[in-house]
């Protein structure tokens, strides 16, 4: 399934902030506002529903980006082999 272009452009931003990358002021504006980034320790980052809104647009796009925590976590979660 593809994403429209709303989820394509927030998924964008979540994936940059995720790649601590340059990102577009109204995107981050409207992600801190929907309470997908946070800003601690003079850096952007993913909040709980962030995570929980990238991996979802992630697994409709049928992509499967996840920061090693995440992985790591999942790992514990399941017998699933975690590729190195």
């Amino acid at each position: 399934m593809s994403l429209s272009k709303t989820q394509s452009y927030r998924l964008g931003g979540l994936l940059a902030v995720m790649a601590n990358d340059e990102i577009d002021l109204d995107l981050i504006k409207e992600s801190i506002e929907d309470g997908f980034v946070i800003y601690t320790n003079g850096r952007l980052k993913l909040s709980e529903d962030g995570l929980s809104e990238k991996n979802r647009l992630c697994t409709l796009a049928g992509l499967n980006i996840k920061y090693k925590s995440e992985a790591k976590r999942c790992h514990t979660n399941t017998n699933t082999r975690i590729a190195k």
